[in-house]
């Protein structure tokens, strides 16, 4: 590490010392600091321009040089993280269900470990990993799929009769979490966001582009699976053959972009999971989800006061 590295690196870690971001998801964290870079470059590039730190170099050359600082901080907190989700959050007994043959659940655990550690060193699908990573960690998936096979009612005919998923509510949980967290592979070809909400501009033959890269490089994952994945981020509005798994994997993880572990909750206020659902069920068609399957989810929280 130069001292150019260093000095970013050290700039980069008083940052994230800040108590305000302290608990939050790795992602989180550096979204935050890339905002206050952005909000603040004014104020801060005087000081960041001198001698004493990157000299007389451009704003946007400082912010890539603590970019790069940034994520090289965050990773040594996300790639660990990740590797120990797929060691400890996910059971692939679900894919010899879908393949009709059995899988050597280490090989599969190695390949989506590595794939996922590609795609979060492409900006955008970084970006976009963030709701999808914290909805797994935070066992939103396993407490959300749990209540709704409890319930018996819309979401759970979906899954079991339309997608046909005739498998245990606990292999449903870890495909949904597979789904989730290849979501983010639609940006895969792109250089800006393209998976956070539905934007009306993404084509089938891009999906189907999309699909044979990812389909190499996941060859132990069954194909309905991606699928599943990549049709998460299309609006359902207009594209009612979004399998159930993608439709619950779109709304967990934009719900779990704005998730703030430990958030306190005022008297006679909603609940955060509450207040968030009845937000997204008046603005359902901007995101995209099935409103049917949100109004679910809205209950549960409600019922569960999350």
């Amino acid at each position: 590490m130069n001292a150019e590295q260093q000095k970013a690196a050290a700039f980069v870690g008083r940052l994230l010392s800040n108590p305000a971001i302290s608990n939050l998801p790795p992602l989180q964290k550096e979204e935050q600091i890339i905002q206050f870079l952005k909000v603040n470059a004014p104020q801060l590039r005087p000081t960041l321009a001198s001698p004493q730190f990157f000299g007389n170099r451009s704003w946007q050359e400082i912010f890539n040089i603590l970019y790069r600082a940034l994520q090289a901080v965050i990773n040594q907190e996300l790639i660990p993280a990740v590797e120990r989700m797929i060691q400890n959050r996910i059971d692939f007994s679900f894919i010899p269900f879908l393949r009709q043959q059995q899988v050597d659940n280490r090989r599969v655990a190695e390949q989506l470990n590595q794939f996922l550690v590609d795609l979060i060193s492409h900006p955008p699908a970084r970006q976009a990993f963030s709701g999808p990573f914290t909805a797994v960690l935070y066992g939103f998936v396993d407490r959300y799929i749990e209540e709704i096979f409890n319930r018996r009612s819309y979401a759970q005919f979906e899954f079991t009769k339309v997608e046909r998923l005739k498998m245990s509510k606990e292999e449903i949980k870890h495909m949904v979490k597979v789904v989730a967290l290849l979501r983010p592979s639609v940006n895969l070809l792109t250089t800006s966001i393209a998976g956070e909400q539905f934007t009306g501009n993404i084509q089938s033959q891009y999906l189907d582009k999309v699909l044979g890269v990812i389909k190499d490089k996941l060859s132990y994952l069954p194909e309905q699976v991606l699928k599943s994945a990549l049709n998460s981020n299309l609006s359902f509005q207009s594209n009612r053959y979004i399998e159930a798994t993608g439709r619950a994997a779109a709304i967990l993880s934009l719900r779990c972009k704005s998730f703030r572990p430990n958030q306190k909750v005022d008297r006679g206020a909603d609940t955060p999971d509450k207040s968030w659902f009845n937000i997204a069920r008046r603005n359902y068609k901007y995101y995209g989800f099935d409103v049917k399957m949100l109004d679910e989810f809205y209950k549960t929280a409600a019922e569960n006061q999350w």
